[in-house]
């Protein structure tokens, strides 16, 4: 079963904003950005990932076979009640951090369905590193078992993120520069770790498909793309975005847009500035979806 939650205007929608969360998230989060997009005239439809969320039965855990094919088959059965509910209305795909990834992968496959995509707090990965992490995640998915929380794996996924923000108040502070945002954040029992060495190998092998060229040649040259972040998030960044709008650039993408917010960290949405980030996302959003049909 999978939880969906709709946001939509008391009139016609002028079209449908499909929402693949972070990791260690879920979809309550993306409420105040909802309110704002229904303003505009746009439903917004969001979902829990696996292992996520207030009904999940196992937090952290994508699955017992096949992790990351299984979320990926989540978003298309969300894709497609969006088109039976909402027929006819462009759908712009936005994925934040790991959902970025998540909608990467989507748009390889289903991309030509789509009015737009959005990459928010996305980066392009290191092989190298993804090998590693991979190789480590199966080692402790051997040592552990696939159900089990390896804080090795947490560590190597998010040690270094709080380091550029010393001396730190909390542990999440390269979340936002809002203390307000970061405390109901960690306050959330929803939010943040614990994951399973599982999720970690199902992720690193996620990562793996999508951070290819040929991979990228998959997605429509002719869609519309918004890579979008803070210049100082830890997941990419300002470095970590450049190189993705590289990547999509050298493939042949041809309507590509950067908006790299100066200071901003990894949750432009829960910002200081985050009205204006939502403002400049639904600007965008009006612009790709202007005259675009769903099918």
């Amino acid at each position: 079963m999978i939880h969906v939650q709709t946001w939509e205007p008391d009139r016609a929608a002028r079209g449908v904003i499909q929402v693949l969360h972070g990791l260690g998230e879920y979809t309550d989060r993306y409420a105040r950005f909802a309110a704002a997009a229904v303003e505009r005239g746009f439903t917004v439809c969001a979902h829990d990932h696996r292992g996520h969320g207030p009904d999940s039965s196992h937090r952290g855990y994508f699955g017992d076979r096949d992790g990351w094919h299984a979320i990926v088959s989540d978003a298309r059965l969300v894709n497609q009640f969006i088109g039976e509910t909402f027929a006819g209305r462009p759908v712009v795909l936005l994925g934040h951090s790991m959902g970025s990834f998540i909608a990467q992968y989507y748009a390889m496959h289903y991309g030509e369905e789509l009015a737009g995509l959005i990459l928010s707090s996305s980066t392009w990965s290191s092989k190298p590193l993804l090998f590693f992490g991979r190789l480590v995640a199966k080692i402790e998915t051997w040592r552990l078992g696939a159900h089990l929380n390896s804080p090795l794996l947490d560590k190597l996924g998010f040690d270094s993120y709080n380091k550029p923000f010393a001396p730190a108040r909390t542990e999440t502070d390269w979340l936002s520069r809002d203390a307000a945002e970061v405390d109901k954040y960690n306050a959330d029992p929803l939010c943040g770790t614990p994951y399973t060495a599982g999720l970690w190998f199902d992720l690193f092998g996620g990562l793996l498909e999508i951070s290819r060229d040929k991979a990228l040649l998959r997605i429509p040259a002719s869609l519309p793309i918004l890579i979008t972040g803070g210049e100082l998030d830890p997941v990419g960044g300002d470095r970590g975005m450049g190189k993705l709008l590289q990547h999509f650039a050298q493939t042949g993408h041809q309507r590509l847009k950067a908006r790299i917010y100066p200071d901003g960290r990894h949750e432009m949405l829960n910002e200081i500035n985050r009205d204006q980030v939502t403002g400049d996302w639904l600007d965008w959003i009006e612009t790709a979806t202007r005259g675009a049909r769903q099918r």
